[in-house]
């Protein structure tokens, strides 16, 4: 597994490198902290064929002043040692300096105000910041696929619609959920939790099959999301950002719901989770 931390050193190992191997190259942009969700997508790339490069690397600009930047979990060392394990190829760890002094070529896109959605209403820096340094990323690599997990829907939404409209040729791919035994979606953040919040966190996805189920028997959708609400407060959650339905392209959804979403952002005291199921 080669390790590299510049831009610098990436593109010239890749320019020299992966035309002898006569591979395409395949992205999984990660904050580090790697669970079973992220070893996944490394699998699942190297199970095609690719060459398979992650990127570790905690990006300041999708953190609002008050969220978790320098608290957020890092651990280079175990990753490395995960990474060894499957065979990544390849691991890019830069430093803030040398992302912030990289200068991508100047993407012109529009968001369709998708970042003002969901997450996006309580966390306004957050995907700009996303799609900054991904098209970073994604300029330095030139990747022919980036996976990103399903848990982070809107996220990856959000990325696909940026990267479509930019001379980049990355095909942006969605993979699934990865889930515990008790089907709270894996987390970096979830190491924040301590075993009682880790027993309230996995109501959520009690409530959201609950919701799945009512809506596809066709019974009143705004009072079961009310009712789901009113029970995540009552197990323990201390606040519900949103618990809502949208569309796979993320506007409103109305009746039946067919290929719909159901949405959730919640909150254990500071700690926050997010996730979603398909209808």
């Amino acid at each position: 597994m080669i390790i590299k931390k510049t831009p610098i050193s990436v593109s010239k190992y890749l320019n020299s490198e992966t035309k002898k191997l006569k591979k395409k190259i395949a992205f999984i942009p990660t904050m580090g902290a790697l669970h079973d969700g992220h070893l996944s997508l490394v699998k699942k790339a190297k199970k095609k064929g690719y060459f398979t490069i992650v990127s570790i690397y905690v990006n300041p600009s999708q953190f609002a002043p008050n969220e978790d930047f320098s608290k957020y979990p890092r651990s280079l060392k175990s990753d490395l040692k995960k990474l060894r394990m499957i065979s990544a190829d390849l691991v890019f760890t830069p430093l803030h300096k040398h992302m912030f002094e990289y200068e991508s070529p100047k993407y012109t896109f529009k968001t369709f105000g998708i970042e003002k959605k969901l997450c996006g209403k309580s966390r306004p820096y957050h995907f700009l910041g996303v799609s900054d340094i991904v098209l970073k990323f994604l300029s330095i690599i030139k990747p022919n696929v980036a996976y990103f997990g399903e848990k982070d829907y809107q996220q990856f939404f959000f990325i696909k619609t940026v990267v479509e409209q930019t001379q980049l040729k990355t095909k942006i791919v969605m993979a699934k959920t990865v889930r515990d035994i008790n089907g709270l979606a894996l987390s970096s953040r979830n190491n924040y939790l301590n075993k009682e919040q880790a027993r309230v966190a996995k109501n959520i996805y009690k409530s959201l099959k609950i919701l799945k189920k009512i809506i596809k028997n066709g019974e009143d959708v705004s009072k079961a999301l009310n009712q789901q609400k009113n029970f995540l407060l009552n197990e323990g959650f201390t606040k519900i950002e949103y618990l809502e339905i949208r569309t796979q392209d993320l506007k409103k959804s109305i009746l039946p719901h067919h290929r719909s979403r159901i949405f959730i952002a919640a909150k254990i005291e500071n700690i926050r989770l997010i996730d979603n199921l398909l209808i």
